[in-house]
């Protein structure tokens, strides 16, 4: 279930990707302080990346994570990343260190926490995306895109 919601989650960026031109992709956006929407989903692929890939080490370090500009510069290669990730998310809970900038350098977690983290920081980058797509004058996705699973039960549940 875990796993699932995540893929969910990154199914509708990737769906949303496949739409955009890449100018809607590497333009500035005003309300998001010139940031683009290539920016915020390598951001998004890169959190992610940090946790797949510490996993082997059993460390996640999200401080010193690799910048790839060419993740908010090419849809496609965004894209292609998602896909690996996916590929790659389905693995078994365990402890794992994870390095932060406070005088304790390493924190306990777990795989399934970061991976909690990571779909709330993807809900979070996708309600700034919609803004995106608002200043663009696009309409390209769902209403519930962005919005966080507790919300939608919540409103679910006050309109029964």
């Amino acid at each position: 279930m875990i796993i699932s919601s995540i893929i969910q989650q990154l199914n509708s960026l990737t769906k949303l990707l496949h739409q955009l031109s890449k100018s809607h992709y590497t333009s500035k956006i005003k309300h998001l302080s010139n940031g683009t929407i290539g920016a915020h989903t390598r951001h998004i692929i890169e959190l992610l990346q940090c946790t797949v890939n510490g996993y082997k080490i059993n460390q996640v370090d999200y401080i010193n994570r690799k910048r790839n500009l060419l993740l908010e510069q090419n849809p496609s290669l965004a894209i292609e990343a998602i896909a690996v990730l996916i590929k790659n998310l389905h693995l078994e809970d365990k402890v794992l260190q994870m390095k932060t900038p406070f005088d304790t350098n390493l924190v306990s977690t777990t795989y399934f926490r970061e991976i909690v983290y990571n779909e709330e920081h993807i809900i979070h980058h996708l309600a700034l995306l919609k803004v995106a797509l608002i200043e663009l004058n696009l309409n390209l996705v769902e209403e519930s895109f962005g919005i966080a699973h507790s919300t939608i039960l919540y409103k679910e549940n006050i309109n029964c």
